[in-house]
């Protein structure tokens, strides 16, 4: 093909697109979900992915105007009572219910699958204490999740959806810290309806390497979070993200990249499209 100035500026559009660009909808200004759906589109991103812990709190607005909305839906995250790995059945058939519940609730949003954490220290859940028949108890949680997953999976396939498994950092979780250890879960199940979350401010503490962790994700990897080293928005920290986006464009991943920060560096109107655009700048440097 000629490298002609036409040739030349399809590929760099293409490079700054490379990724769906997404923003989770509680860091976005906007009375309702149309307004806040708007800013995120005129500040440059490309969907938003919905907190599924506050879900009440605006599910009639959302489910009255899905035709209305400027901008699709990427994901959902959390959301479920209980926990996968609770000592508590009970517990654990809860989030099984509302884990189902909310894959058929992506599905009806066009939502690729619901992020899940399998358990997070500030929800107090249960905790097993004795590993019993199993080595360790990361192994007795291994055995326990392992049990269900199985279930989730057909239930998020069923619905077209994926549930996504999320590593977090050793700060918020004791069990799945690692995109290893997510890896080794998802070949135990093996088939649709389950794959990974990559969370780059979480691998920053727990991986010795993002690019090599994404690389050994491989096909399993099913969506991106995003965040700096403060966990604000990214751009205005130290950590770099172009070498994990080479690894993501080395594996052929084509889903979202969702900026889930927990602060703001400034105001909203100025500090998102200054993100959008930088984001696009570090995927269009690869």
């Amino acid at each position: 093909m000629n490298d002609t100035p036409e040739s030349h500026a399809a590929r760099a559009t293409a490079d700054v697109n490379r990724w769906r660009l997404g923003i989770r909808l509680e860091v976005l200004p906007g009375q309702g979900v149309i307004e806040k759906f708007e800013r995120a589109a005129t500040y440059g991103f490309d969907a938003v992915e919905l907190p599924g812990r506050y879900l009440d709190d605006y599910r009639v607005d959302l489910e009255a105007n899905l035709d209305r909305l400027a901008l699709p839906i990427s994901s959902v995250s959390l959301g479920f009572r209980g926990s996968l790995v609770s000592a508590d059945p009970n517990a654990r058939r809860l989030c099984r219910e509302d884990t189902k519940t909310l894959l058929r609730f992506c599905r009806r949003i066009g939502a690729v699958g619901l992020v899940m954490p399998p358990v997070l220290m500030q929800d107090t859940h249960a905790r097993l204490t004795d590993p019993g028949a199993h080595g360790n108890l990361i192994d007795a949680q291994d055995a326990l999740i392992l049990e269900q997953l199985p279930e989730l999976a057909q239930a998020a396939a069923a619905a077209d959806v994926c549930l996504l498994l999320e590593p977090v950092n050793r700060f918020e979780t004791d069990y799945l810290k690692r995109i290893d250890h997510a890896v080794r879960l998802c070949e135990r199940v093996g088939g649709a309806g389950l794959g990974i979350t990559a969370d780059f401010f979480h691998m920053q503490l727990e991986e010795l390497s993002t690019a090599s962790s994404l690389r050994a994700a491989g096909d399993w990897l099913g969506h991106v979070h995003v965040a700096e080293n403060t966990r604000c928005e990214p751009g205005p920290g130290s950590l770099g993200f172009r070498p994990g986006f080479r690894a993501l464009r080395d594996i052929g991943y084509d889903g979202y990249v969702v900026v889930e920060c927990r602060t703001l560096s400034g105001e909203q109107d100025q500090v998102l499209p200054r993100c959008a655009s930088y984001l696009r700048r570090e995927m269009g440097s690869l």
